[in-house]
């Protein structure tokens, strides 16, 4: 998978920008400020439906616009692909090859891409929540269905949390929560087994990858907690019984408490949690395991490696890391798209790009 161009218009802080990429790493060097970030983040968005730093489409206008557009051409399987994004009118357009999609899921994972930045080490020292966010956004990628099921279950406690709030007579509430329970259970299901199903393929190839940046003296292992139940299938037969001994507890704190919107990956580090027990430099190594697993599983899945996208990793990372990072990439033909201050690495370039108050000019 590649990207062969980028155009952004009033995007961040770029008015119409148009850049050409080349296969193998494309290097982008500027002083911070300069809009280097806002490229990766360009692409992201265009592939993704979503940025990575904002949760508001508005926060990625240019100062004083009212619209953005982003367009880029792909390769997949050597079969060019269009993608667009359009914010207009606080609404947005997504189109493949010219045509309108309906829904995220009818883009998302048509070209697949892995981000890797120095904020990622949230992974291991945030809470749940992030957890949940890297399995969701990598099963999204392989299983676009995965967002349609997250959208409805998402829905669902949704219109049970507005329930347990409301002032409904107790016998009925009680009586239209079990109805609101059927389909938690109905559509929990499903996620749980996703989210499983990677965690299980995660583990396997993770395995190697942090045993060769390791030198085997350290193990890692990531186990998927539904439920807070390690036995997956203990997890999904209690789940009715769970959720209806916790109804007195909801019912009086007005919150959904069972349910896989609070379910946990355990990231353990020679059989402690990582999150409390790892130093910075191994929880450095574990998130760069778990990018590098990341590519190899949609390699396995797709039958090529995904684009890579590197913001200002290489600084943050020590000479080791540093360069097991490089030699992946340049012995698995990644192409790669990696931002930094200093053109000074090892990196060989297929193409070098320096980026100035909102311009973008290849030095070779």
């Amino acid at each position: 998978m590649m990207i062969k161009n980028l155009r952004l218009q009033n995007f961040r802080n770029y008015e119409d920008e148009l850049v050409q990429f080349v296969p193998g790493t494309n290097i982008l060097v500027g002083d911070n400020g300069q809009g280097k970030t806002n490229v990766i983040e360009g692409i992201y968005y265009i592939l993704t439906g979503k940025s990575y730093r904002v949760q508001r489409e508005q926060e990625l206008l240019r100062w004083n616009q009212s619209e953005f557009h982003l367009f880029g051409d792909f390769l997949l399987s050597h079969h060019k692909v269009s993608l667009e994004s359009h914010y207009r009118d606080k609404k947005k357009i997504v189109k493949v090859n010219k045509v309108p999609c309906q829904r995220l899921s009818d883009f998302v994972g048509t070209i697949n891409v892995i981000f890797f930045s120095p904020d990622d080490l949230i992974i291991i020292k945030g809470g749940p929540t992030e957890r949940r966010r890297f399995l969701d956004l990598h099963i999204a990628q392989i299983r676009p269905g995965h967002v349609s099921l997250l959208n409805a279950y998402n829905k669902v406690i949704q219109q049970k949390s507005a329930l347990l709030k409301s002032y409904v007579e107790r016998s009925l509430k009680y009586s239209q929560l079990q109805l609101w329970n059927q389909q938690i259970i109905e559509l929990g299901v499903k996620i749980i087994r996703n989210r499983v199903d990677l965690t299980k393929r995660l583990q396997v190839v993770a395995d190697n990858i942090y045993g060769n940046l390791t030198s085997h003296k350290e193990i890692l292992q990531v186990v998927y907690l539904a439920l807070g139940k390690k036995d997956i299938a203990e997890a999904i037969s209690e789940f009715p019984q769970l959720l209806n001994d916790k109804l007195e507890l909801e019912m009086e704190r007005q919150m959904v408490l069972i349910g896989p919107h609070r379910d946990d990956l355990q990231i353990l580090l020679n059989d402690k949690p990582a999150r409390l027990y790892a130093s910075q430099g191994q929880q450095r190594s574990l998130v760069l395991t778990l990018k590098l697993a990341e590519l190899e599983l949609i390699r396995e899945e797709k039958g090529e490696y995904p684009l890579l996208l590197l913001d200002d990793v290489l600084s943050e990372l020590d000479i080791f890391r540093r360069d097991y990072l490089i030699k992946f990439i340049e012995s698995s033909n990644i192409q790669t798209l990696i931002t930094m201050t200093s053109a000074e690495t090892h990196l060989k370039a297929g193409a070098l790009y320096h980026v100035e108050q909102g311009h973008i000019r290849r030095k070779q």
